[in-house]
């Protein structure tokens, strides 16, 4: 079927179907898991890619998910404790040896009557600093479960939200190819340069290269998938195990999107990345699109830490739904 929006999602960026560009020259069948059961959407796919393929796909759009929701809770976690958003110093109680509560070597009587106990600030202790980590890595575990959309059903109702029958993450069918014989480049690019509106682009390698990151520092594009090809050559010389599993199939190539840029502080900028194709053959890649999930809220305190440790994006997106916060993302049409 056509690339439409899928029913019942009540967003326009929920598509599923397929769409050519370009003469041809881009072709996508927009994939899409159905919460209720876990079946593929469209339906049709499955006489495409035959009903195994169809759970195959599943399969993968599962692992990568899993794979996707890890790295940004380490990332986010990382950066809430980089920037001690959960840090308060003289949090953490000790105990004396003779079993009574104290404060810094302080019982609680001594602590009160030094005004230690009201007091805020000072050097944080080892354990304030340990008990911050924790509080990150567990907030960083509510926003992964909470508001990225890994196609599963919400698990109880802590928080407000109306997700819909069909996940916001697309698990993407891509055909690239060049159809211009006549040009003299060895390669062109096909789909231009670009940041997705995702946490992360989780992309399995494809047989045939393509795809190029910029790395900015240098102002240099980079190729994951020829560095993929030169690792697995490294590590299996005489291609013995690309019979049972290919080189390409045992790599994944995780692109930083703007909704991580955000919940990361701005450490992890979302990368920017462009498609290039020759006229030989074309390139196949199936990437899945990891974001977040409809009617949820972007709660700075709850997954980020205090306020008064968020940058001014994270404060100015505090309150607001993801999807406002994803069609604020989009580009104008003027770009």
């Amino acid at each position: 079927p056509p690339m439409q929006q899928a029913e019942g999602v009540g967003s326009s960026h929920a598509m599923v179907g397929f769409a050519s560009f370009k003469d041809g020259e881009n072709q996508f069948l927009e994939t899409r898991i159905r919460r209720s059961d876990g079946a593929l959407l469209p339906e049709e796919t499955s006489s495409i890619v035959g009903e195994d393929g169809a759970k195959s796909m599943v399969d993968a759009f599962n692992v990568m998910s899993e794979i996707g929701k890890d790295i940004v809770r380490i990332a986010t976690a990382a950066s809430s404790a980089e920037a001690d958003a959960f840090l308060t110093a003289g949090s953490v109680v000790s105990q004396e040896e003779e079993g009574s509560p104290s404060i810094a070597g302080l019982s609680f009587e001594e602590a009160s009557v030094s005004g230690i106990v009201e007091e805020e600030g000072g050097d944080p202790s080892e354990g304030d600093i340990q008990r911050a980590e924790i509080l990150a890595s567990d907030a960083a575990i509510l926003l992964t479960e909470e508001i990225m959309d890994d196609g599963k059903p919400l698990q109880g109702g802590e928080i407000e939200h109306n997700e819909g029958p069909v996940s916001m993450s697309p698990h993407r069918m891509c055909r690239y190819s060049n159809n211009d014989k006549s040009s003299k480049k060895k390669a062109s690019e096909i789909f231009g340069a670009h940041t997705d509106t995702s946490f992360v682009t989780i992309v399995p390698a494809a047989k045939v290269s393509g795809l190029e990151v910029l790395d900015e520092d240098c102002q240099q594009w980079y190729r994951p998938e020829l560095n993929a090809r030169q690792h697995a050559k490294r590590l299996d010389p005489t291609g013995s195990m690309d019979a049972q599993f290919p080189w390409h199939s045992r790599y994944l190539i995780v692109m930083p999107g703007e909704l991580l840029q955000l919940t990361s502080r701005n450490n992890i900028p979302a990368a920017v990345h462009r498609v290039v194709a020759t006229t030989d053959t074309p390139r196949l890649s199936a990437p899945v699109l990891l974001r977040a999930r409809p009617g949820t809220k972007m709660d700075v305190e709850r997954y980020m830490g205090g306020l008064g440790k968020a940058d001014s994006l994270l404060l100015e997106s505090n309150g607001m739904k993801m999807e406002a916060i994803h069609d604020a993302l989009q580009p104008s049409p003027k770009q």
